[in-house]
């Protein structure tokens, strides 16, 4: 598995996680009364697709990339020289 793609893995929970809090924090806002519990649960579940979908970008580029001590490092000029 690639660097780039665990770091969009890990950036698609934490945009979980976002978007399921920031859904409850509208429909709690708006009112739990004016929603049927298919409109709370679409409502829902697009402000999920979107924290994972920004989770997932804002991961690729590297926010949530972690180095690792077991991968090699990159020989510089200095040691081959």
């Amino acid at each position: 598995m690639s660097l780039e793609l665990r770091s969009a893995l890990r950036g698609s929970v934490v945009g979980l996680i976002i978007g399921i809090a920031f859904g409850f924090a509208t429909l709690g806002t708006i009112g739990f009364g004016n929603f049927s519990f298919a409109e709370g649960l679409l409502l829902t579940a697009c402000s999920v697709f979107g924290g994972m979908l920004f989770g997932s970008l804002i991961g690729s580029t590297g926010a949530f990339r972690r180095e690792s001590s077991a991968v090699p490092h990159a020989k510089t000029s200095e040691a081959v020289a």
